[in-house]
């Protein structure tokens, strides 16, 4: 490990809670008001059509955006996100500008390993995206009302899959690849209107390892093609969401998923890395396999009430530090924060960003 005078860099992964007058609805919020939903219920939700907003909500929208980058900025956060706030659900919000999608007559499907049934957008024809970017728009927005660089989150094509129903294509890798096309459409706009941090989400890849392999890294890498240097390339895989707030029986993600896919990781086309570690507590000898990377370190569990102590954080990053050089570990929670409060989420913010500072 060298030594360096340079800060730590902190971050967040995505979603935020929304503040109460955003007039859209998703999941986080149904978790929150109803302790959860568990694998025999159905909802629909968090397909909730945004498109229906009135043109007056862009306010609310930018409103919302400046509370949660506030409340990012003032815990320490140096590279924040929207939270999220104008997506009633971030992969559902992507697809809707695409062509091929069925939001009215949704298929009824089981997902991450039985841990929940919903209804589902259908795939009914072929995917194009043709249309304007909504990358762009939000990204601007949101960066008017930050002092710090926002980073703009996408869902990769692995996860989009999990969370639609294919009802055309019956071939995973070409519809992995199309759907790749389609995000990358959206990134080469971001960098063109000025972004600088650029995450793809592919939590599917520690569910789904062989796919992972045998095409989802290929589509992920595509996602990013033709971006230019200058542009941080982000990717996120976390374990996966339990169904509430400190629900201790869900089945998340094997983390020794991180151990299989780690030399593909490592010799992939991006920058950084997210994982998981709060939660799942990972054998560092993981970030020894992680030589080419930027490893994003999660530091603050996401799905649990108990906020962390600055001295527990920061033990456990100067243990990350025996095995990686500390300019290329970045801090974050282990994901998106919008199970929790604001109140909780700031709490725990401040924790991480305290227990970075220190070292």
């Amino acid at each position: 490990m060298r030594k360096s005078n340079t800060a730590i860099p902190t971050t967040t992964i995505g979603a935020f809670p929304k503040p109460s007058y955003v007039p859209v609805r998703d999941w986080f919020d149904i978790s929150r008001e109803t302790g959860g939903m568990n694998a025999s219920q159905t909802t629909t939700d968090f397909t909730s059509d945004s498109a229906r907003l009135d043109a007056n909500d862009e306010a609310l929208f930018v409103q919302a955006a400046k509370e949660v980058i506030d409340i990012q900025i003032r815990s320490g956060v140096s590279i924040p996100t929207d939270g999220e706030v104008r997506r009633e659900n971030y992969i559902h919000y992507h697809c809707r500008k695409l062509t091929g999608f069925d939001f009215v007559d949704l298929e009824n499907r089981v997902l991450r390993d039985g841990a929940y049934i919903t209804d589902l957008p259908a795939i009914r024809s072929a995917i194009s995206h043709t249309g304007p970017c909504y990358g762009p728009h939000d990204y601007r927005a949101s960066q008017a009302v930050s002092t710090r660089p926002v980073k703009f989150t996408l869902p990769g094509p692995l996860t989009i899959m999990d969370t639609t129903a294919d009802c055309f294509y019956d071939d995973r890798p070409k519809l992995n690849a199309t759907l790749a096309e389609t995000v990358n459409r959206e990134v080469l706009a971001l960098a063109e209107a000025g972004c600088q941090y650029i995450q793809v989400d592919e939590p599917l890849f520690a569910r789904q390892v062989d796919d992972a392999l045998d095409f989802g890294m290929e589509g992920l890498e595509r996602c990013f093609h033709g971006l230019p240097e200058s542009v941080t390339r982000v990717v996120h895989m976390c374990c996966g969401y339990p169904d509430h707030i400190d629900d201790d029986d869900y089945k998340k993600a094997d983390p020794d998923s991180y151990h299989r896919l780690a030399s593909t990781i490592d010799d992939a086309a991006f920058d950084q890395i997210s994982i998981e570690d709060a939660h799942c507590c990972n054998d560092l000898n993981l970030l020894d396999k992680l030589n080419n990377k930027t490893v994003i370190f999660g530091a603050v569990a996401i799905a649990s009430s108990k906020v962390e102590t600055v001295d527990m954080v920061e033990a456990r990053l100067r243990a990350a530090l025996a095995h990686i050089d500390r300019d290329r570990l970045v801090v974050a929670p282990d994901c998106g924060l919008g199970l929790l409060s604001a109140e909780l989420a700031e709490a725990k913010l401040n924790v991480m960003c305290q227990a970075a500072a220190r070292i």
